[in-house]
């Protein structure tokens, strides 16, 4: 069992500054036993992204810089059918590898909740694996209506925001697809603006460090450019592009933290089950030291 180095409270009301800094106080807090987390049940899908993501971007490039050189129309267009599955699969797998690294954070969320702060990436994988199924086929379908409602005046956006909830509703209330959705739109009534500046700001930042993680990437690409001599060699390109898809996945654990926060915050605002469990708390406190006291 490994400890977290310090307990922190998460039904808690805060303010937007206390979401952010108790987003970076979790993560420092608890940052080797996440990450071994995040490597033992994240890694396989975002090694899975970044290697299609990588194959199909060296693809992409072989056709622009002109290398790929087609006899017949036959076999241009079996190119670009490759390419275009290529594309489907790295979608594919970059947004199940997303939202089962949500998962992950969640699951992770939970245990440190219910057990004290002390986390076993073995409890981890017991919420998760309970979750797996409805967290993957919701989020895609959440996926698909977020980004057709995109061209219905903005719908996707407030969805997005409103749904944003979805995977932390369904871990910590263990609730079915259509309770989940009810229960994301009860909680972000009267708060989605206070939301939509969350994700914001915890994107942005999410954005920065990603940019540089990234940076590798953008200097092959510069170097391919240039014709700097080894830089054309695919292989090169996958494994760097697998790397920084990894890193990156593994960056959402920002956001997912924050959305997190904002989740407790919201039931306690609404709800607040924390002062009812300190309650709670305090009155079997109080029968324990009056049954103690004896008689005189």
């Amino acid at each position: 069992m490994i400890s977290t180095n310090q307990k922190i409270n998460l039904r808690e009301e805060r303010d937007f500054s206390s979401k952010l800094n108790a987003t970076f106080h979790f993560i420092r807090a608890n940052f080797r036993t996440l990450l071994k987390t995040l490597f033992m049940y994240v890694t396989p899908l975002a090694l899975a992204a970044g290697i299609s993501s990588g194959i199909y971007q060296a693809r992409v490039l072989r056709g622009l810089s002109g290398t790929n050189e087609f006899e017949t129309y036959g076999q241009f267009s079996f190119f670009n059918q490759v390419t275009s599955v290529n594309y489907f699969f790295t979608a594919f797998f970059m947004l199940t590898s997303v939202y089962v690294l949500f998962l992950a954070v969640y699951s992770f969320m939970v245990v440190y909740q219910d057990e004290e702060g002390e986390v076993n990436p073995a409890a981890v994988w017991l919420h998760m694996k309970e979750h797996l199924v409805k967290v993957i086929f919701g989020g895609v379908l959440i996926a698909l209506i977020t980004f057709l409602s995109l061209f219905l005046l903005g719908l996707g956006l407030y969805l997005g925001v409103v749904l944003s909830l979805f995977v932390v509703v369904m871990v910590r209330e263990d609730l079915d697809f259509i309770e989940t959705v009810e229960r994301c739109f009860t909680l972000i009534k009267g708060n989605w603006w206070a939301t939509f500046g969350l994700i914001i700001v915890a994107g942005f930042i999410q954005g920065v460090v990603t940019w540089l993680t990234a940076l590798p990437l953008f200097a092959i690409g510069v170097m391919r450019g240039l014709q700097v001599p080894g830089m054309d060699n695919d292989l090169l390109l996958v494994v760097v592009q697998t790397i920084s898809s990894v890193l990156g996945i593994y960056i959402y654990a920002i956001s997912a933290i924050a959305i997190g926060f904002q989740y407790f915050n919201l039931v306690e605002k609404k709800e607040g089950l924390g002062l009812l469990e300190q309650a709670d708390l305090i009155g079997r406190h109080n029968l324990d030291t009056s049954a103690n006291e004896g008689q005189y």
